[in-house]
């Protein structure tokens, strides 16, 4: 009965383990550039247009607008993804364009409402750096958020 328990006992710790490991493997360490941050949608998206023709990035709102009777950037109500429409999707992979994001998502201290000019996402702090050192002669309010970003299936 002893050995019998003791063997029940290391199986679950090896079960709560690899639960623990698959977890850690659905984040990744991003480095997230910020060229700047604001209360304002509008003021913000004119200065993506100005930073994308400077800097010759791309924009990707990965079909999200703003709804002002939500006070919320968000995907159309009828979005074919149905979890996602009408709310706000968070953009979580790495690539070099600008969009407009909720900071908070990023770093946990920032005001939610607080909306940041993301101009990319990066696996490596040298690579966020080396964007950091252009996007600041075209906004010196830019800087660098290191987070943890959730990488598993959100529906």
């Amino acid at each position: 009965m002893k050995r019998s328990l003791l063997l029940l006992i290391a199986l679950l710790q090896s079960t709560l383990l690899f639960a623990q490991n698959l977890i850690e493997t659905e984040y990744m360490n991003a480095f997230v550039v910020v060229a700047d941050s604001a209360q304002s949608y509008y003021e913000l998206r004119e200065k993506m247009f100005v930073l994308s023709d400077e800097l010759k990035l791309e924009i990707d709102t990965i079909g999200r607008g703003y709804d002002a009777n939500k006070n919320l950037i968000c995907l159309p109500e009828n979005d074919a993804d149905e979890m996602w429409a009408g709310d706000y999707p968070p953009r979580r992979y790495p690539d070099e364009t600008l969009s407009l994001e909720y900071v908070a998502f990023y770093d946990e201290e920032s005001p939610t409402k607080t909306i940041g000019l993301i101009t990319g996402i990066f696996d490596s702090k040298d690579k966020a750096e080396a964007q950091l050192n252009s996007v600041i002669e075209h906004s010196s309010n830019a800087y660098i958020i290191n987070t943890d970003i959730y990488m598993g299936c959100t529906h």
